[in-house]
């Protein structure tokens, strides 16, 4: 039996590579954020202004509204909120807010994406500061 936090720690490791494999140097600072572990609110993974939960499991087709909830959490009202989850066999999802990628009229609507696309809008929403 698999151990369902070490599954969770791969998960992130596995997308920190994919991110650092995608958007090169502006990824290479990205790691685990060991603080979500002593204090609540925090997301699995902070990558400039958008804040992302990384959720693996065995079983299951669609992500939980605990999940989202979770992930608005973690981004509060500044930062972009991203849940990227994988059951096993599966492709990876990518769950972003409608008023992110389109405007404020669906504020409360989410766009579950594949990988691919998931990155695409990443990369249009990413802020990158000149420092």
């Amino acid at each position: 039996m698999i151990n369902g936090r070490a599954k969770g720690h791969a998960f992130e490791r596995e997308l920190i590579k994919l991110f650092q494999d995608e958007f090169g140097e502006c990824a290479d600072h990205l790691k685990r954020n060991l603080d979500q572990y002593q204090i609540a609110g925090k997301a699995d993974i902070e990558f400039n202004n958008i804040m992302i939960e990384a959720k693996r499991y065995a079983k299951g087709s669609w992500f939980k509204p605990e999940w989202w909830q979770q992930t608005l959490t973690s981004a509060g009202d500044t930062h972009v909120p991203l849940l990227i989850y994988k059951y096993d066999r599966q492709p990876m999802r990518f769950v972003f807010r409608i008023s992110d990628i389109m405007g404020d009229e669906h504020q409360n609507a989410t766009a579950t994406v594949d990988c691919a696309t998931g990155i695409m809008l990443m990369r249009e929403m990413l802020e990158f500061s000149n420092a």
